[in-house]
């Protein structure tokens, strides 16, 4: 009896360890699609120690493996259900079936577009594959990866250039290849792609080109039309001529000639300003919007950033939203590119304002509201509004400086508009550093504004007294709209954009200013030098000096006294100048 029991129990003890083997294996299947090269997932504690088997039926199925990852071969396309057993010691331990899709069918390549422009490779390629992962894209010493497209930059005169190109698929399977031969030696003739030509108040032309090996900036251009012919550099002298149609002459490096009839159509002024824009918006609200007009291209809204202004949107609707930031100014774009002047700036209230109780505005980095009925306000030393601090002063306000003060602006400083006048005064300055100044209504006496790396200095309706001055350095963009200083000297050094809007001053210096635009203005005394771009629209001038600049357009304008030198140029249109000075310069009449 012994002897039977003792075989017998050791048959209960290696059936209980078995089952309790089992038991204790926790197996992890990840992934429900698999490929040649795209594997399933499957996580077993202490793998080492165990062997595993793939079955489906009674067909063992082969497999490679990485980790944790198993590479199963030789299926057929579509679904399969597995069956997984673990063996130890040669004793099958657990058993498990899972179920997955195996893609075999590799991505097509449905479309493809290949050109050369301006010595490089542009492919563009698409598949209608759903599961599409990226393109391939191989020469003798280069792999490329792109999703939609590449450029990839060719020596000319190099020979036969061949690539291969692949479409593959999120699952590893690859397309058959496609070969592009690039010839390296040919040369083709320039391309012009469009019909019309449309020239710009600034010259600025829509010109579209296209060459395989020169660069659209190295192609020499020229527009004959019955009254002359014309280079990039001359375009906007075509203002003064009076035919709608030419041929266009294009010549590139390789001296390949193109020639093409096309109509011509002239912007003869620039956009008005965008109207109805709103002063102020609550800070709960990010929408806002402003008149519509037909005639426009599209709205350009430009938001300030670190170093100026920069586009935030463009639209085609009278409306856009801005969640961050706290000024924007709107500008119209024509069809022909140009833009407009910016528009009154959008003021965000962006926070709570603490309201100034006090007659004193002290050194702060919080958001102040300076209300009319408190006013006078009084500036000491020297008050530094933080670049976080957003200050609004309420139309009608009157703020004093003390013993020749100062006024640090870093952030925004926003005086409103309303029926009255705001008044600053007494011996003091407005440094405008980094920061935003805008004034609406507000008369300076005895006060200097100076501008220091400012984002914005913009000044409406506002009215320089004797002794009152703007000096700006480093600025990026300064906007005076309907403002007088009969007696005022404006110095502008190192500035971006200027623009000046029916406003009377009586001297202006600019130095280094990239671009000046001057709308129905008066001026005693222009002096301009090292000037990128300049246009002059309905304005009187008793003398201007232009000196070693690129660029400048005066049209519909009485100048007295112009003294043009060292290779400007100066075109000149409707206007009427009574003694020109020219030295050595390119003066169009």
């Amino acid at each position: 009896m012994k002897k039977l029991l003792i075989p017998f129990l050791f048959l209960i003890l290696f059936i209980f360890i078995s089952c309790d083997q089992q038991s204790k294996i926790n197996i992890t299947i990840e992934g429900d699609i698999a490929s040649p090269s795209f594997p399933i997932k499957i996580q077993i504690p202490q793998s080492l120690d165990y062997e595993v088997k793939f079955f489906e039926g009674e067909n063992e199925i082969k497999y490679e493996k990485n980790g944790s990852e198993y590479y199963f071969k030789d299926l057929k396309e579509g679904k399969h259900t597995l069956r997984m057993e673990i063996y130890k010691n040669k004793n099958k331990v657990s058993e498990r079936t899972f179920t997955f899709y195996y893609d075999t069918t590799a991505p097509e390549i449905g479309f493809l577009n290949i050109y050369l422009k301006s010595g490089e490779l542009n492919v563009t390629a698409a598949s209608p594959a759903t599961d599409l992962s990226r393109f391939i894209l191989k020469d003798a010493s280069n792999t490329y990866n792109f999703n939609i497209n590449i450029k990839i930059p060719l020596k000319k005169d190099i020979g036969t250039k061949n690539f291969e190109l692949y479409a593959v698929d999120k699952y590893g399977n690859i397309s058959k290849e496609k070969i592009i031969t690039i010839n390296t030696g040919e040369d083709k003739p320039p391309k012009i792609l469009n019909d019309t030509l449309k020239i710009s108040v600034f010259g600025d032309t829509n010109i579209k080109l296209f060459d395989d090996w020169t660069k659209d900036e190295d192609l020499k251009v020229f527009l004959k039309t019955k009254d002359g012919i014309y280079s990039t550099y001359t375009m906007s002298e075509i203002l003064d001529d009076t035919t709608d149609d030419g041929t266009l002459l294009v010549i590139d490096n390789g001296n390949n000639i193109t020639t093409k009839k096309i109509k011509i159509e002239v912007e003869y002024s620039i956009p008005s300003m965008p109207s109805g824009n709103p002063k102020l918006i609550d800070y709960s609200v990010d929408t806002f919007g402003w008149d519509y007009e037909t005639d426009i291209e599209s709205y350009i809204v430009e938001t300030p950033y670190e170093y100026g202004w920069k586009k935030e949107v463009e639209t085609k609707a009278a409306y856009a939203r801005l969640e961050k930031a706290n000024v924007a100014m709107i500008r119209k774009k024509s069809k022909f590119g140009t833009l407009s002047f910016p528009s009154q700036p959008t003021i965000r209230f962006s926070g709570t304002f603490v309201h100034l109780v006090r007659n004193i505005l002290e050194s702060s980095n919080e958001n102040l509201y300076l209300p009319q009925i408190n006013s006078e306000f009084l500036i000491g030393g020297e008050t530094v509004l933080g670049k976080d601090s957003v200050v609004m002063v309420e139309s009608g306000s009157i703020l004093k400086f003390v013993s020749n003060s100062k006024l640090v602006i870093k952030g925004v400083f926003f005086i409103m508009p309303g029926p009255g006048k705001s008044l600053i005064n007494g011996n003091g300055e407005i440094i405008v550093d980094g920061g935003i100044f805008i004034a609406s209504k507000t008369i300076f006496d005895k006060v200097k504004i100076i501008g220091k790396n400012a984002k914005l200095i913009y000044l409406e309706d506002s009215e320089f007294l004797e002794n009152s001055d703007l000096i700006s350095s480093n600025d990026f963009r300064i906007c005076l709209y309907n403002t007088i200083g009969y007696k005022t000297q404006i110095n502008l050094f190192n500035s971006e954009e200027i623009f000046i809007k029916e406003s009377t001053f009586k001297n202006i210096v600019m130095n280094n200013v990239n671009m000046l635009e001057s709308i129905k203005s008066v001026f005693a005394n222009v002096e301009i030098e090292n000037l990128s771009k300049a246009y002059i629209d309905n304005s009187s001038i008793n003398t201007m000096i232009q000196k070693n600049f690129s660029w400048s357009k005066i049209v519909n304008s009485n100048i007295n006294d112009l003294n043009v030198e060292n290779y400007s140029r100066s075109v000149i249109d409707n206007s009427k100048i009574l003694n020109i000075i020219n030295k050595g310069s390119t003066v169009i009449k």
